[in-house]
Protein backbone atom coordinates (compact mmCIF):
# COMPACT_ATOMS: atom_id res chain seq x y z
CA UNK A 1 0.00 0.00 0.00
CA UNK A 2 0.98 3.66 -0.32
CA UNK A 3 1.38 3.92 3.47
CA UNK A 4 4.07 1.20 3.34
CA UNK A 5 6.41 3.14 1.05
CA UNK A 6 10.07 2.64 1.85
CA UNK A 7 11.82 5.64 3.38
CA UNK A 8 14.55 5.52 0.74
CA UNK A 9 12.18 6.24 -2.16
CA UNK A 10 10.39 9.18 -0.52
CA UNK A 11 11.25 12.49 -2.20
CA UNK A 12 10.76 14.35 1.10
CA UNK A 13 13.54 12.38 2.86
CA UNK A 14 17.11 13.03 1.56
CA UNK A 15 19.24 9.94 1.00
CA UNK A 16 21.71 10.49 3.92
CA UNK A 17 18.78 11.04 6.31
CA UNK A 18 16.98 7.97 4.95
CA UNK A 19 20.09 5.82 5.47
CA UNK A 20 20.37 6.99 9.09
CA UNK A 21 16.67 6.34 9.70
CA UNK A 22 16.93 2.82 8.29
CA UNK A 23 19.87 2.09 10.62
CA UNK A 24 17.52 3.00 13.50
CA UNK A 25 14.85 0.60 12.25
CA UNK A 26 12.66 3.21 10.51
CA UNK A 27 12.46 1.41 7.18
CA UNK A 28 9.00 2.52 6.01
CA UNK A 29 7.00 5.74 6.13
CA UNK A 30 4.83 4.76 9.15
CA UNK A 31 7.98 3.87 11.14
CA UNK A 32 9.36 7.42 11.02
CA UNK A 33 8.83 9.19 14.36
CA UNK A 34 9.50 12.84 15.24
CA UNK A 35 12.08 11.80 17.83
CA UNK A 36 14.05 9.63 15.40
CA UNK A 37 13.96 12.31 12.74
CA UNK A 38 15.16 15.00 15.17
CA UNK A 39 18.04 12.80 16.29
CA UNK A 40 19.13 12.14 12.72
CA UNK A 41 18.93 15.82 11.73
CA UNK A 42 20.90 16.83 14.83
CA UNK A 43 23.49 14.18 13.99
CA UNK A 44 23.85 15.76 10.53
CA UNK A 45 24.20 19.24 12.13
CA UNK A 46 21.04 20.60 10.52
CA UNK A 47 20.00 23.99 11.92
CA UNK A 48 16.67 23.99 13.76
CA UNK A 49 16.27 20.19 13.85
CA UNK A 50 12.91 20.24 15.66
CA UNK A 51 11.21 22.60 13.20
CA UNK A 52 12.83 20.89 10.23
CA UNK A 53 11.78 17.46 11.53
CA UNK A 54 8.14 18.53 11.85
CA UNK A 55 8.01 19.93 8.30
CA UNK A 56 9.83 16.91 6.86
CA UNK A 57 7.53 14.50 8.71
CA UNK A 58 4.46 16.32 7.43
CA UNK A 59 5.76 16.18 3.84
CA UNK A 60 6.59 12.49 4.32
CA UNK A 61 3.07 11.64 5.46
CA UNK A 62 1.47 13.65 2.65
CA UNK A 63 3.65 11.90 0.10
CA UNK A 64 2.88 8.45 1.49
CA UNK A 65 -0.86 9.10 1.56
CA UNK A 66 -1.10 10.80 -1.84
CA UNK A 67 -3.52 9.32 -4.35
CA UNK A 68 -1.45 8.95 -7.51
CA UNK A 69 -4.50 8.42 -9.70
CA UNK A 70 -5.80 11.87 -8.88
CA UNK A 71 -3.13 13.38 -11.14
CA UNK A 72 -3.21 10.76 -13.90
CA UNK A 73 -3.21 12.04 -17.52
CA UNK A 74 -4.63 10.51 -20.66
CA UNK A 75 -2.37 9.57 -23.55
CA UNK A 76 -4.13 12.15 -25.74
CA UNK A 77 -3.52 15.00 -23.29
CA UNK A 78 0.14 14.06 -23.02
CA UNK A 79 0.43 13.99 -26.81
CA UNK A 80 -1.18 17.41 -27.19
CA UNK A 81 0.90 18.98 -24.43
CA UNK A 82 4.25 17.62 -25.67
CA UNK A 83 6.92 20.28 -25.95
CA UNK A 84 8.45 20.84 -29.43
CA UNK A 85 11.66 18.91 -29.96
CA UNK A 86 15.02 20.60 -29.86
CA UNK A 87 16.32 20.78 -33.42
CA UNK A 88 20.06 20.25 -33.81
CA UNK A 89 21.84 21.52 -36.94
CA UNK A 90 22.55 17.87 -37.77
CA UNK A 91 19.75 16.02 -39.57
CA UNK A 92 21.18 12.61 -38.78
CA UNK A 93 21.20 13.23 -35.01
CA UNK A 94 17.69 14.71 -35.13
CA UNK A 95 16.37 11.59 -36.87
CA UNK A 96 18.40 9.30 -34.63
CA UNK A 97 17.25 10.76 -31.31
CA UNK A 98 13.65 11.58 -32.23
CA UNK A 99 11.55 12.27 -29.12
CA UNK A 100 14.61 11.94 -26.90
CA UNK A 101 15.14 15.62 -27.79
CA UNK A 102 11.88 16.59 -26.08
CA UNK A 103 11.70 17.79 -22.51
CA UNK A 104 10.87 15.42 -19.68
CA UNK A 105 13.38 12.61 -20.27
CA UNK A 106 16.98 11.90 -19.37
CA UNK A 107 19.44 11.48 -22.25
CA UNK A 108 22.83 9.86 -21.58
CA UNK A 109 25.70 10.46 -24.00
CA UNK A 110 28.76 8.26 -23.56
CA UNK A 111 31.98 7.57 -25.41
CA UNK A 112 35.77 7.55 -25.28
CA UNK A 113 37.71 10.78 -24.70
CA UNK A 114 37.70 12.93 -27.83
CA UNK A 115 34.56 11.37 -29.28
CA UNK A 116 32.61 14.64 -29.09
CA UNK A 117 30.55 14.41 -25.88
CA UNK A 118 31.27 17.98 -24.77
CA UNK A 119 30.83 19.26 -28.34
CA UNK A 120 27.41 17.58 -28.43
CA UNK A 121 26.45 19.29 -25.17
CA UNK A 122 27.59 22.70 -26.41
CA UNK A 123 25.70 22.23 -29.66
CA UNK A 124 22.59 21.14 -27.78
CA UNK A 125 22.64 24.21 -25.53
CA UNK A 126 23.12 26.47 -28.56
CA UNK A 127 20.21 24.79 -30.38
CA UNK A 128 17.97 25.25 -27.32
CA UNK A 129 18.84 28.93 -27.03
CA UNK A 130 18.68 29.65 -30.78
CA UNK A 131 15.61 27.76 -32.06
CA UNK A 132 14.77 27.46 -35.75
CA UNK A 133 11.62 29.55 -35.32
CA UNK A 134 12.60 33.20 -34.68
CA UNK A 135 9.18 33.82 -33.11
CA UNK A 136 9.90 31.48 -30.20
CA UNK A 137 11.04 33.41 -27.16
CA UNK A 138 14.61 32.88 -26.00
CA UNK A 139 15.10 30.33 -23.22
CA UNK A 140 18.00 29.76 -20.89
CA UNK A 141 20.21 26.72 -20.34
CA UNK A 142 22.32 25.30 -17.50
CA UNK A 143 25.72 23.66 -18.00
CA UNK A 144 27.16 21.82 -14.96
CA UNK A 145 30.85 21.25 -15.61
CA UNK A 146 32.62 18.62 -13.50
CA UNK A 147 35.69 18.14 -15.69
CA UNK A 148 36.66 21.71 -16.50
CA UNK A 149 35.86 21.05 -20.16
CA UNK A 150 33.64 24.07 -20.79
CA UNK A 151 35.45 26.64 -22.94
CA UNK A 152 33.46 29.88 -23.36
CA UNK A 153 35.32 30.82 -26.56
CA UNK A 154 34.25 27.52 -28.14
CA UNK A 155 30.62 28.06 -27.12
CA UNK A 156 30.75 31.54 -28.61
CA UNK A 157 32.05 30.03 -31.86
CA UNK A 158 29.26 27.44 -31.97
CA UNK A 159 26.57 30.06 -31.23
CA UNK A 160 27.95 32.46 -33.86
CA UNK A 161 27.77 29.77 -36.54
CA UNK A 162 24.25 28.67 -35.56
CA UNK A 163 22.99 32.24 -35.34
CA UNK A 164 24.34 32.98 -38.84
CA UNK A 165 22.50 29.90 -40.17
CA UNK A 166 19.18 30.44 -38.41
CA UNK A 167 19.04 34.26 -38.37
CA UNK A 168 20.69 35.27 -41.68
CA UNK A 169 18.55 38.42 -41.97
CA UNK A 170 20.01 40.05 -38.85
CA UNK A 171 22.33 43.00 -39.39
CA UNK A 172 25.66 42.95 -37.51
CA UNK A 173 24.52 45.08 -34.52
CA UNK A 174 21.35 43.01 -34.01
CA UNK A 175 23.29 39.75 -34.38
CA UNK A 176 25.86 40.93 -31.85
CA UNK A 177 23.10 41.88 -29.39
CA UNK A 178 21.37 38.52 -29.73
CA UNK A 179 24.66 36.66 -29.41
CA UNK A 180 25.38 38.53 -26.20
CA UNK A 181 21.91 37.65 -24.88
CA UNK A 182 22.49 33.97 -25.69
CA UNK A 183 25.86 33.90 -23.94
CA UNK A 184 24.38 35.67 -20.93
CA UNK A 185 21.56 33.12 -20.74
CA UNK A 186 23.81 30.06 -20.41
CA UNK A 187 24.52 29.46 -16.73
CA UNK A 188 27.73 27.53 -16.11
CA UNK A 189 28.34 25.93 -12.72
CA UNK A 190 31.65 24.25 -11.89
CA UNK A 191 31.35 21.24 -9.54
CA UNK A 192 34.67 19.90 -8.25
CA UNK A 193 33.52 16.75 -6.42
CA UNK A 194 30.53 14.52 -5.80
CA UNK A 195 29.31 16.64 -2.87
CA UNK A 196 29.25 19.82 -4.94
CA UNK A 197 27.57 18.01 -7.84
CA UNK A 198 24.88 16.59 -5.51
CA UNK A 199 24.25 20.00 -3.96
CA UNK A 200 24.16 21.75 -7.34
CA UNK A 201 21.57 19.39 -8.82
CA UNK A 202 19.45 19.43 -5.66
CA UNK A 203 19.30 23.25 -5.71
CA UNK A 204 18.50 23.47 -9.42
CA UNK A 205 14.74 23.43 -8.87
CA UNK A 206 14.81 26.60 -6.77
CA UNK A 207 17.19 28.27 -9.24
CA UNK A 208 14.95 27.48 -12.23
CA UNK A 209 11.82 28.70 -10.42
CA UNK A 210 13.55 32.01 -9.73
CA UNK A 211 14.40 32.72 -13.38
CA UNK A 212 12.24 35.14 -15.34
CA UNK A 213 12.61 33.10 -18.52
CA UNK A 214 12.18 29.32 -18.79
CA UNK A 215 15.17 26.99 -18.77
CA UNK A 216 15.14 24.67 -21.78
CA UNK A 217 18.05 22.33 -21.00
CA UNK A 218 20.23 21.11 -18.13
CA UNK A 219 23.55 19.47 -19.04
CA UNK A 220 25.86 17.58 -16.67
CA UNK A 221 29.29 17.02 -18.23
CA UNK A 222 30.05 14.53 -16.84
CA UNK A 223 28.19 12.47 -14.26
CA UNK A 224 31.00 9.90 -14.06
CA UNK A 225 33.94 12.18 -13.31
CA UNK A 226 32.90 12.88 -9.70
CA UNK A 227 31.95 9.29 -8.85
CA UNK A 228 34.53 7.03 -10.46
CA UNK A 229 36.98 7.66 -7.61
CA UNK A 230 34.61 8.70 -4.80
CA UNK A 231 32.46 6.39 -2.65
CA UNK A 232 34.37 3.44 -4.10
CA UNK A 233 34.42 1.75 -0.68
CA UNK A 234 30.62 1.91 -0.51
CA UNK A 235 29.22 0.98 -3.90
CA UNK A 236 25.68 0.59 -2.53
CA UNK A 237 25.67 4.17 -1.27
CA UNK A 238 27.15 5.39 -4.55
CA UNK A 239 24.40 3.62 -6.48
CA UNK A 240 21.73 5.20 -4.26
CA UNK A 241 23.17 8.70 -4.66
CA UNK A 242 23.43 8.30 -8.43
CA UNK A 243 19.84 7.02 -8.60
CA UNK A 244 18.68 10.00 -6.57
CA UNK A 245 20.51 12.43 -8.86
CA UNK A 246 18.96 10.78 -11.92
CA UNK A 247 15.53 10.99 -10.30
CA UNK A 248 16.09 14.68 -9.55
CA UNK A 249 17.04 15.38 -13.16
CA UNK A 250 13.99 13.50 -14.45
CA UNK A 251 11.79 15.38 -12.00
CA UNK A 252 13.23 18.70 -13.20
CA UNK A 253 12.50 17.67 -16.77
CA UNK A 254 8.90 16.77 -15.92
CA UNK A 255 8.23 19.83 -13.74
CA UNK A 256 9.80 22.42 -16.03
CA UNK A 257 9.48 20.67 -19.40
CA UNK A 258 13.22 20.83 -20.00
CA UNK A 259 15.71 18.44 -21.58
CA UNK A 260 18.18 16.84 -19.17
CA UNK A 261 21.43 15.48 -20.62
CA UNK A 262 24.33 13.76 -18.86
CA UNK A 263 27.60 12.56 -20.32
CA UNK A 264 29.32 9.41 -19.13
CA UNK A 265 32.67 7.68 -19.52
CA UNK A 266 33.15 4.15 -20.79
CA UNK A 267 34.66 1.13 -19.08
CA UNK A 268 35.81 -2.27 -20.26
CA UNK A 269 33.51 -5.21 -19.60
CA UNK A 270 34.90 -8.74 -19.62
CA UNK A 271 33.02 -11.75 -20.88
CA UNK A 272 34.09 -15.38 -21.06
CA UNK A 273 35.69 -15.00 -24.45
CA UNK A 274 35.74 -11.31 -25.33
CA UNK A 275 35.73 -7.76 -23.98
CA UNK A 276 33.68 -4.72 -24.93
CA UNK A 277 33.21 -1.08 -23.99
CA UNK A 278 30.16 -0.12 -21.94
CA UNK A 279 28.99 3.00 -20.07
CA UNK A 280 30.63 3.47 -16.68
CA UNK A 281 28.97 3.54 -13.23
CA UNK A 282 27.50 0.04 -13.29
CA UNK A 283 24.23 -1.70 -13.99
CA UNK A 284 22.13 0.34 -11.55
CA UNK A 285 22.99 3.55 -13.36
CA UNK A 286 22.40 1.95 -16.76
CA UNK A 287 18.66 1.80 -16.01
CA UNK A 288 18.34 5.50 -15.18
CA UNK A 289 18.46 7.13 -18.62
CA UNK A 290 15.46 6.96 -20.93
CA UNK A 291 17.75 7.13 -23.97
CA UNK A 292 21.45 6.39 -24.52
CA UNK A 293 23.65 7.71 -27.30
CA UNK A 294 27.14 6.36 -27.97
CA UNK A 295 29.65 8.58 -29.76
CA UNK A 296 32.70 7.14 -31.51
CA UNK A 297 35.65 8.89 -33.07
CA UNK A 298 36.31 7.71 -36.63
CA UNK A 299 38.41 10.48 -38.11
CA UNK A 300 41.79 10.19 -39.78
CA UNK A 301 44.06 12.62 -41.56
CA UNK A 302 41.89 12.34 -44.68
CA UNK A 303 38.60 12.92 -42.81
CA UNK A 304 39.23 15.00 -39.67
CA UNK A 305 36.40 15.36 -37.15
CA UNK A 306 34.39 12.40 -38.43
CA UNK A 307 32.40 10.44 -35.87
CA UNK A 308 29.57 7.95 -35.56
CA UNK A 309 26.58 8.22 -33.21
CA UNK A 310 24.72 5.05 -32.23
CA UNK A 311 21.41 4.94 -30.41
CA UNK A 312 21.90 2.09 -27.91
CA UNK A 313 18.79 2.61 -25.79
CA UNK A 314 15.43 4.10 -26.75
CA UNK A 315 11.76 3.62 -25.92
CA UNK A 316 10.65 4.31 -29.50
CA UNK A 317 13.38 3.30 -31.96
CA UNK A 318 15.43 0.29 -32.91
CA UNK A 319 19.20 0.53 -32.66
CA UNK A 320 20.63 2.54 -35.54
CA UNK A 321 23.46 4.95 -36.21
CA UNK A 322 24.46 8.01 -38.19
CA UNK A 323 27.65 9.83 -39.09
CA UNK A 324 28.48 13.33 -37.89
CA UNK A 325 31.35 15.74 -38.28
CA UNK A 326 32.82 18.14 -35.74
CA UNK A 327 33.95 21.38 -37.36
CA UNK A 328 34.53 24.96 -36.24
CA UNK A 329 30.74 25.41 -36.53
CA UNK A 330 29.92 22.55 -34.17
CA UNK A 331 28.24 19.23 -34.97
CA UNK A 332 27.04 18.88 -38.56
CA UNK A 333 26.03 16.09 -40.96
CA UNK A 334 28.71 14.14 -42.78
CA UNK A 335 27.36 14.59 -46.28
CA UNK A 336 24.18 16.16 -47.66
CA UNK A 337 21.67 13.46 -46.71
CA UNK A 338 22.45 12.88 -43.05
CA UNK A 339 20.53 9.61 -43.14
CA UNK A 340 20.38 6.77 -40.66
CA UNK A 341 21.66 3.23 -41.03
CA UNK A 342 20.58 0.11 -39.14
CA UNK A 343 22.97 -0.85 -36.41
CA UNK A 344 23.92 -4.09 -38.12
CA UNK A 345 24.67 -2.18 -41.32
CA UNK A 346 27.17 0.22 -39.82
CA UNK A 347 28.97 -1.66 -37.07
CA UNK A 348 31.10 -4.71 -37.65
Amino acid sequence: SAQALEVRILHSIPTPVADALISRGCCRAPDVTPEALKEVLAQHHVAGPEQRANSMLSACRQEAAKDAWRSADSALSLLKSARPKVTLPCTGLNQLLGNALRGGGLLEVFGLPGSGKTQFCLQLCAAVQIPCDPNISTVEAVFIDTEGSFVPQRYLQVCEALLAERRPHLDPPAAAAQLEAVMRSLHVCRAYDATELYSTIKQLGAFIKGRRRPVGAVVVDSIAFSFRHELMDNTAQRARVLAELAQSLRQLGADHDLLAVVTNHVTTRFGREDTWLAPALGETWAHQASAQLRLEKMDCWQQPGLGRATLTKSVEKAACSCAYRISHKGLRDDGPDGGLAPLWGRIA
